[in-house]
């Protein structure tokens, strides 16, 4: 089991950062057992929280307004405390979702976008291709914050959820969706 991790913790890098041939564009891991806590040049002054693994940073910049805002997404265990029980060698993925102000950038919301323990996954990360863990186009950008696409209807059962802006937080934009 442990050696599978390590596969795929070698194989993870290469798959999101790859440009070419339709792949995923923009993403790179970064990798909390092998360098400090920052993040990257992309998110200046940003940490990984305690406990990640690691992290896959969208390169790419967003905009709302004249607000501008990356998006980093945060890999944690799912069952640490019993690693050989229920979803012990699973994943969890966090949605982070910071506003780029100097000279720290402002999180304005996070939300669980993949975690074995509660069957929440994207439509992406399920497609059955190649890479496909470190998919992350079921996340999608639009002009006032993001829409999600969910594997298997997700935890409420809804296919999509629609994130917004509102008061300086990101929060869900659909009646009793919540966030995840």
């Amino acid at each position: 089991m442990f050696r599978l991790f390590l596969l795929l913790i070698c194989v993870l890098p290469c798959r999101a950062t790859a440009v070419a041939g339709g792949q995923s564009p923009g993403w790179s891991w970064h990798d909390a057992g092998t360098k400090s806590l920052r993040i990257s040049s992309a998110l200046p002054e940003v940490t990984l929280e305690a406990g990640a693994k690691g992290a896959f940073v969208d390169n790419r910049a967003y905009q709302i307004g004249k607000k501008r805002f990356r998006l980093l997404y945060q890999v944690f265990d799912s069952n640490a405390e019993n690693p050989i029980g229920r979803c012990g060698a699973g994943r969890e993925i966090h949605l982070f979702v910071y506003e780029m102000t100097s000279p720290t950038p402002v999180e304005r919301g996070r939300i669980l976008i993949g975690s074995c323990l509660h069957n929440v996954s994207l439509a992406s990360q399920n497609s059955g291709r190649p890479g496909s863990e470190s998919d992350f186009s079921s996340v999608i950008w639009r002009g006032d914050g993001l829409t999600i696409q969910w594997w298997d209807g997700g935890a409420t059962g809804g296919v999509a959820s629609r994130y917004v802006l509102r008061d300086g937080r990101l929060v869900a934009d659909q009646p009793g969706a919540g966030t995840r």
